[in-house]
C-alpha cells in the first residue's frame, strides 16, 4: 500500500510540474487533488476491535467516513469488528439493534485513521488453553481462514452455526466462537412453501476445530407427512380457506405453526413442516436466538398444522421454544 502510495504521489507531483510548462488533462488534475484530500481509514476484520498499524485503507472520493461495526454474540465468546472506509449515509441506515443475545451496531467518524468508538472485549477467567476461530458475518468473511482468539473461563468449545433462512430475511449466515457445556450439536430444518431453510450448530473440544465449511444441508425425499403452509403477516395470508397442501421431507416429521404475539394475542404468520428440534424447549440455541415475540408449535399427523393460534394460557406455556432461524431476520 506504501509502495503505491509512493508510486502515485510522485505520478501527482510529476503532473503538477507539467502544468506549469504544458498541457495536462483535467481528468488527471481532479484525481491528483482529489488523492490529496482522500481521507483514510484503518481496515481489519478482528475480535478485538484493534487494527495493525499498517493495516489501513484510502478511501474514494464517495467515502466519507471511517466506519466500525460491531457484531457480538453473547451467548458465546463470539465477537467481530470490521473496520473500512464507509459513508455517513451507511451509519444512518444501518438498523442498530439487539435480536435475542445477538446485537449489532455501526459507529462513523470523519478524520483522518479516527476511531468512532473504543471497543473492548470483556473476558470471565483465565485463558483455559484452547483456541477457536471467532467471526460473525457472511462465508466470505467468516470461512477457514478466519484467525483464533484463546478462550477463557468455561468456554472451552469451539462453536460453529451455519444458517440459511427464507428468501427476504436479512442473516449472518456464519457464527463462530468460544462456547462452555451448554452447546451440544443440534440442527434444525423446516419449509414454509416452496422455501427451505436450516440451521446446523456443530460443537467440538479442539483448538481451532471450527473451521469447518459452511454447511449446506439439503432437502430430501418425501417422508409421507403433508403439512398445510403458508407464509404471511397479519393480514389473513394464513387464514384456513386461503392454506396451500405441503409435502414434507426428510426428517422434517413435524408440522409447524410459527405465532407472533401481536398486542397480547397469538397470530399464526406461517405454516409448514419442520424437524421436532424446532420446537424442542430443551435445544439451548433457540432459547438464545430467537425473537421474544415469536414461537413455534409443532404437532406431527397430517394436516395437524391447519387449527387457528391457540389461546394466549397455552401461548405462555410454548413460548420458550422458537426456532432461532428468527433470530437474524430482518431488524424491524
Amino acid at each position: 500500500m506504501e509502495d503505491q502510495d509512493f508510486l502515485l504521489g510522485y505520478a501527482c507531483w510529476k503532473s503538477m510540474k507539467a502544468i506549469m510548462k504544458a498541457k495536462v488533462s483535467a481528468a488527471t488534475l481532479i484525481f491528483c487533488l482529489g488523492m490529496a484530500n482522500s481521507l483514510t481509514c484503518w481496515k481489519c476484520l478482528s475480535r478485538e476491535g484493534n487494527c495493525m498499524e499498517t493495516n489501513t485503507e484510502v478511501c474514494s472520493l464517495s467515502q466519507d467516513s471511517c466506519i466500525l461495526e460491531i457484531k457480538q454474540f453473547f451467548a458465546l465468546s463470539a465477537v467481530t469488528v470490521k473496520q473500512g472506509c464507509g459513508t455517513s449515509n451507511q451509519c444512518r441506515r444501518y438498523l442498530e439493534g439487539h435480536a435475542g443475545l445477538l446485537y449489532r451496531g455501526m459507529y462513523c467518524c470523519s478524520s483522518n485513521l479516527c476511531r468512532p468508538l473504543n471497543f473492548n472485549v470483556s473476558r470471565d477467567g483465565s485463558r483455559n488453553g484452547v483456541k477457536c476461530q471467532s467471526c460473525i458475518g457472511s462465508t466470505a468473511e467468516c470461512g477457514q481462514d478466519v484467525p483464533s482468539q484463546p478462550c477463557y473461563g468455561s468456554m472451552d468449545r469451539c462453536v460453529q452455526i451455519s444458517q440459511r433462512f427464507l428468501p427476504g430475511e436479512e442473516l449472518e449466515p456464519i457464527i463462530k466462537g468460544c462456547g462452555n457445556s451448554s452447546f451440544k450439536d443440534a440442527v434444525v430444518a423446516y419449509q414454509i412453501g416452496k422455501d427451505f431453510a436450516y440451521i446446523d450448530q456443530k460443537v467440538c473440544r479442539q483448538s481451532n476445530c471450527n473451521n469447518r465449511n459452511v454447511t449446506d444441508i439439503s432437502s430430501r425425499q418425501p417422508n409421507g407427512l403433508r403439512c398445510y403452509t403458508c407464509r404471511g403477516s397479519e393480514d389473513g395470508e394464513c387464514a384456513r380457506d386461503r392454506l396451500q397442501l405441503l409435502n414434507c421431507t426428510g426428517a422434517m416429521d413435524q408440522c409447524v405453526h410459527v405465532i407472533k404475539k401481536s398486542k397480547g394475542l397469538p397470530v399464526t404468520i406461517q405454516k409448514g413442516c419442520a424437524t421436532k428440534t424446532m420446537c424442542d424447549s430443551n435445544q439451548g440455541i433457540y432459547f438464545n436466538l430467537m425473537r421474544q415475540d415469536y414461537y413455534a408449535k409443532c404437532c406431527k399427523t397430517p394436516l395437524c398444522n391447519r387449527a387457528e393460534s391457540p389461546s394466549a394460557p397455552v401461548m405462555l406455556t410454548m413460548g420458550t421454544a422458537l426456532a432461532s432461524w428468527l433470530a437474524l431476520i430482518a431488524w424491524k
